[in-house]
């Protein structure tokens, strides 16, 4: 993997997007006119993820995201970041995938075809595909979309049961977050056979998850650990 500029680090580490946003706008300041194709990308991602305009989900719920890289109207200079709107495109999308492995349709192709456009939304475009820079990029979006689910996996609200007055036991709600990180990766890709396609969320799912968890083998290891099995069709 490249070697990260030190803001970049902090960029990546950090969850709350004001504070993303100001380390990335000083970064692309830094960078001036040397930025490469994956910097540029880089902030195409973040305009993506957190701008909001009138773009619904596949579902219609869960919020409202701007076109994918657009920039129209923002009236910034296009090498810096926009200023982040309140919606989390890519945490609605990991939530919306989560969706379809749990309660999805009962149509195998519409489900594929939903998290098809979930993927596409979270490409942005086909750069990664044409660019391992850029494909590194998404990688290392990808993984702080996901720490940023689990931030919220942490509150005690998380798995509540008994209609919502039951609070979840902190064990049981790192068996929950096991469960749900696997379902929007590798259970989902595996059910839906897709895992070329899911190659990549499935890494950084993956990847996030064992730097949460002191010594986890991998995220399937811990999963088989907690008593999951694969969903049959």
């Amino acid at each position: 993997m490249t070697e990260l500029h030190p803001l970049l680090i902090s960029y990546y580490d950090e969850i709350d997007p004001p504070k993303r946003y100001a380390y990335l706008k000083e970064y692309a300041e830094a960078v001036g006119s040397g930025m490469s194709p994956a910097d540029v990308y880089r902030i195409d991602l973040f305009n993506a993820r957190h701008s909001n305009s009138n773009a619904k989900s596949i579902f219609g719920i869960f919020g409202k995201s701007k076109s994918p890289g657009s920039r129209a109207g923002s009236g910034n200079d296009s090498s810096l970041p926009n200023p982040p709107g309140e919606l989390d495109v890519f945490l609605r999308e990991l939530l919306v995938m989560l969706t379809i492995y749990k309660n999805g349709s009962p149509f195998p192709k519409k489900n594929s075809k939903d998290v098809l456009t979930c993927l596409s939304t979270l490409r942005v475009d086909d750069r990664p595909s044409r660019d391992k820079d850029c494909e590194e990029v998404l990688y290392l979006e990808l993984r702080n979309a996901i720490k940023r689910y689990f931030s919220t996996c942490q509150d005690y609200t998380y798995g509540r049961k008994l209609l919502g007055l039951g609070i979840a036991k902190p064990e049981e709600r790192e068996r929950l977050r096991c469960f749900d990180t696997w379902g929007f990766s590798f259970g989902l890709a595996r059910f839906l056979d897709l895992t070329e396609e899911m190659e990549l969320i499935c890494r950084a799912a993956n990847d996030e998850y064992c730097a949460s968890v002191d010594g986890a083998e991998s995220l399937e290891f811990v999963y088989k650990k907690f008593g999951g099995t694969e969903k049959k069709r």
